[in-house]
């Protein structure tokens, strides 16, 4: 029962990571969400289609090897393989399917992913 002037929140508080992934998942679902549809439309008909010239293709390709040409396409390929190991991750417990380290699978391996991306991109 509490009583008045009893102060009855733990003094440390159990340290979780989960915000840090929500926030992952939300930047890679956002991403995923208002981006790839216009990839699409760019990589999928745009191009095959000849509606896009090869020199706008090659001025495409010379920002993407500028700084901020690269930032975008961190943004592009990092965030939305969060996203997608968060639903993995959160879907195989909907399906009651519980592996052992799930987290340190999904997690790590998106690390892993972001990591070898980081490098790919900067060596542009």
């Amino acid at each position: 029962m509490y009583r008045y002037g009893e102060d009855n929140m733990d003094k440390s508080p159990k340290r979780s990571n989960e915000p840090v992934v929500w926030l992952l998942f939300g930047a890679g679902t956002t991403v995923s969400a208002m981006f790839y549809p216009v990839l699409v439309l760019l990589i999928g008909l745009l191009i095959p289609f000849g509606l896009i010239s090869s020199e706008n293709m090659f001025e495409l390709l010379e920002f993407l090897r500028t700084g901020l040409g690269k930032l975008i396409l961190l943004v592009l390929l990092i965030f939305p393989m969060w996203g997608a190991m968060h639903r993995i991750h959160h879907g195989l417990h909907d399906f009651k399917l519980h592996l052992p380290a799930s987290g340190v699978i999904f997690y790590g391996l998106s690390v892993l992913y972001s990591v070898l991306v980081l490098f790919a991109v900067l060596s542009i």
